[in-house]
């Protein structure tokens, strides 16, 4: 898919602007694979890291999943489907989200994924959501990239909003072999294992950089 003429707008103006002024820091480049279904699992600290997935990775456009309830606004409403977000629905299933997020890495997009559901407060790692793993689970055969964002809560805070600029890093880790779960038929015990096997993959990605003092 051909990336929107506001998503290349953005991705430049962050990258060359943004980015910069929070002395970003990239690791791990080479494990995005070019082509295929690609799934972007990370840790989730903040708003800013759709945008630091988006600008990180080398493949574009990144398809990003967003709170249904962010697309009230209208300006954020516009913003958003301009810039290949789509929206899901908390609190239960939302079918139809998880067939759009199928379908797009079975066509061999990149979509971006937060399995912890939530943003941390303190920039430690969360527990996975097990549902993650179900939405995995789905998606065989795709390319599963972990990855590791450090410092962006210390700028963008769930909490306490902005607190100013800090040096940020993301680290992509070697695609994750899920095939032996795929196999499985789906389960609570196969779903949690997903989980688990992406979160620790997560937590295994060293800091880009020295300064990298997250949890």
């Amino acid at each position: 898919m051909k990336a929107s003429l506001m998503y290349r707008g953005s991705r430049f103006f962050y990258r060359k602007v943004l980015l910069p002024l929070l002395s970003f820091k990239l690791g791990g480049v080479e494990h995005i694979p070019p082509t295929g279904g690609l799934i972007l699992a990370s840790n989730h600290q903040s708003f800013l890291d759709p945008i630091v997935l988006g600008c990180g990775s080398p493949r574009v456009p990144t398809h990003f999943m967003a709170r249904a309830s962010l697309f009230e606004s209208r300006i954020l409403n516009f913003y958003f489907r301009n810039t290949h977000t789509f929206g899901v629905k908390r609190g239960g299933a939302d079918r139809q989200a998880w067939k759009y997020f199928e379908n797009l890495v079975s066509s061999g997009e990149q979509v971006t994924f937060f399995p912890e559901g939530t943003r941390s407060d303190d920039g430690k790692l969360q527990a996975g959501n097990p549902g993650s793993g179900m939405l995995i689970h789905r998606c065989p055969g795709a390319h599963v990239v972990p990855c590791r964002i450090r410092g962006t809560w210390r700028v963008l805070n769930k909490s306490k909003g902005v607190r100013g600029f800090h040096p940020i890093s993301l680290g992509f880790g070697p695609p994750l072999d899920l095939s032996d779960l795929w196999a499985q038929k789906g389960s609570r015990e196969v779903y949690a294992a997903i989980t688990d096997r992406i979160m620790a993959a997560i937590a295994a990605i060293p800091p880009v950089d020295a300064r990298d003092d997250d949890a």
